[in-house]
């Protein structure tokens, strides 16, 4: 990858736009991205394990639309990558990879938010 992901911000105004500034919804979706991705990213990871290239790139699509509620549309291009890779059997060298630093990349943004629902939650009080 040559793009730094670790320094991009989350951009929330897909999301505002999309519920308004209603923080306790915000704060659902925050928890619903932190539920969620680890159990596809399970998914993608088993399939990888087996060499199912086809459930790899079902998973990486599973996965992909999330990162477009907060904001991080460049890892939603990185995922698309891997998804495309695997579905075209191409570079598939690269995806074991590609999936350890997608994890990183999640790692990174399960802090942001949990910053930014510490954020919202100061704004409900």
């Amino acid at each position: 990858m040559q793009d730094n992901y670790d320094n991009h911000p989350l951009d929330l105004s897909y999301l505002t736009e999309m519920v308004g500034h209603n923080p306790a919804f915000m704060i659902e979706v925050f928890d619903t991205f932190m539920e969620q991705t680890p159990i596809y990213l399970a998914e993608l990871e088993q399939a990888l394990l087996v060499g199912n290239w086809v459930k790899v790139s079902n998973g990486a699509h599973k996965i992909k639309p999330t990162f477009s509620y907060i904001g991080r549309n460049d890892v939603k291009d990185f995922v698309s990558a891997i998804e495309d890779n695997a579905r075209h059997q191409l570079a598939i060298e690269q995806i074991p990879a590609d999936v350890e630093r997608l994890k990183e990349l999640l790692n990174g943004i399960y802090i942001q938010l949990e910053v930014a629902k510490t954020e919202m939650q100061s704004k409900m009080l």
